[in-house]
């Protein structure tokens, strides 16, 4: 998903396309089944962007993948640049630095558990986790040495490879706290919170409030279940360094997966988190549901090919420059979504 602040754009998705680079999927602006297709580079001829967008797309055409990790970094970028308020560039600073100590706490992690699954059974009598620095630097670069040794490549090589682990678990974390656990912990927070609201809401709004928690219920499953596997990669630690150094592919895809089944999510735990109205933002989350992937049951073993529809929405009188959702001008959305913009990064 693409964090454009521009009204018409709220939930889109970019996508490689067959015949253009990259193409845009759209929800019906009507509030309608389907989707629109629009090539990314034709996307100002689809609706007027805002100065901010026209720069993220501007960047997302540049990007050789897209992933949501591609695009939060493409966000980022032009966040910094301050076309979306001075809060949006605060919040990219933020989250760059956030993402520093990510990494470096991934790597003090990896590092422990290397030690842990390296030295023999009673050959120091101080936990590794309780060694002093000096210690604990003395015994990392030992560690490094036997599992280069084990994997017959360099102790450099061997430093290497735990440097760029710590760059890919960094948002999922090896023990600590990281990115994913905490946007898991916000979708919990937000499935409890709308299944309340849903108790004593009138039969439409309940209906979408459901949709929304039934669909956040997958998500939480198979989220929980990935990101357990992502870290039980680190039980053994040789295994994982010896198929880094040989293909880190298979590795950085795994560890991807929560990331793919949360994209989208921040942005409606954003909607609710900022609503003065549970009533007006509940159609509109609904109406930005996530489509699982069609990857994910094979990566959980779930059965999740009976995906859930996003309902028809029923018609009303929409007034000039008034969103058809939530009743609010276009001007007051575009502000609104800078907020959502900032939450996204």
């Amino acid at each position: 998903m693409v964090p454009f602040t521009t009204p018409q754009l709220n939930g889109a998705r970019a996508r490689p396309g067959e015949r253009m680079p990259l193409e845009l999927i759209i929800p019906n602006p009507s509030g309608g089944r389907g989707v629109y297709i629009v090539p990314l580079e034709g996307v100002q001829d689809f609706c007027a962007l805002t100065i901010n967008d026209r720069r993220l797309a501007d960047a997302i055409a540049k990007l050789r993948g897209v992933t949501p990790d591609t695009i939060r970094e493409a966000a980022r970028e032009v966040a910094r640049e301050g076309l979306a308020g001075r809060g949006a560039v605060a919040a990219a600073k933020q989250a760059q630095t956030n993402d520093e100590l990510a990494k470096i706490q991934a790597n003090f992690d990896l590092l422990i558990s290397l030690v842990l699954q390296t030295e023999r059974k009673g050959e120091e009598p101080i936990p590794v986790e309780k060694s002093h620095p000096t210690d604990l630097e003395y015994r990392g670069r030992r560690a490094v040495a036997r599992i280069a040794a084990r994997l017959g490549c360099t102790q450099d090589r061997a430093a290497a490879a735990l440097e760029q682990l710590a760059a890919v678990f960094q948002g999922v974390g090896v023990r600590n706290a990281a990115r994913i656990p905490r946007e898991l912990e916000t979708l919990t927070c937000l499935r409890r919170d709308v299944r309340k609201f849903s108790e004593n809401a009138a039969d439409t709004k309940a209906s979408e409030a459901q949709l929304v928690a039934v669909s956040a219920d997958l998500t939480i499953l198979l989220v929980t279940a990935t990101l357990a596997d992502a870290r039980a990669l680190v039980d053994d630690i040789k295994t994982l360094i010896r198929h880094w150094v040989s293909d880190p592919t298979p590795t950085m895809q795994l560890l991807a997966r929560p990331d793919w089944l949360l994209d989208g999510w921040n942005r409606i735990c954003a909607l609710w988190s900022s609503a003065t109205d549970p009533e007006d933002a509940v159609s509109e989350m609904a109406a930005l549901v996530p489509v699982i992937p069609r990857e994910a049951e094979m990566w959980s073993g779930h059965r999740v090919g009976h995906l859930i529809d996003v309902p028809q929405y029923r018609r009303t009188v929409v007034r000039q420059l008034e969103d058809w959702r939530t009743g609010v001008t276009v001007t007051d959305l575009v502000a609104r979504n800078e907020s959502l913009f900032e939450r996204s990064l």
